[in-house]
């Protein structure tokens, strides 16, 4: 009988020690890619972050609603939805215009006239912060090379 060294599977590296990891990283990236393409799809660029609004449109509402808005009482979306539906029926029938009234024209203007010849006072010195350093406040310029 000969005698053979038997080699144990053990001794062996796993299949399962290659191919888990590699299949695990592998579908971890493209789970990640299809979760950001449905987010951005879901949700668009800056949509549901606190403070920023995207698609809102500016509704013309009765000057009443509007002051107690800037007073900072809790109007209902019913009233806002009244106070649109007034304005518009106002501006349909002509009774109020879309846009404000253009300002007389002014011929006359009412600014001093200044003579390009009178001389004009000094102007006050920069203000100079006395706690910083002065090649802080005043950098020097770069000096050139020497040339050789």
């Amino acid at each position: 009988m000969s005698s053979r060294p038997v080699i144990r599977v053990e001794e062996y590296p796993s299949m399962l020690w290659i191919t888990v990891p590699s299949v695990f990283l592998v579908s971890a990236y493209f789970i990640r890619k299809w979760y950001l393409s449905y987010r951005l799809k879901v949700h668009g660029i800056g949509r549901g972050a606190k403070g920023f609004q995207t698609n809102v449109r500016k509704v013309r509402v009765t000057p009443e609603i509007a002051a107690r808005i800037r007073r900072g009482e809790d109007v209902s979306a019913e009233e806002i939805a009244a106070a649109s539906a007034k304005m518009d029926e106002l501006e349909r029938e002509g009774k109020l215009t879309a846009a404000p009234k253009p300002r007389p024209v002014v011929f006359e203007d009412e600014k001093p006239f200044v003579d390009s010849r009178t001389p004009r006072p000094p102007s006050p010195p920069p203000a100079k912060n006395e706690w910083l350093p002065d090649s802080v406040a005043n950098p020097t310029k770069r000096k050139k090379g020497r040339k050789g």
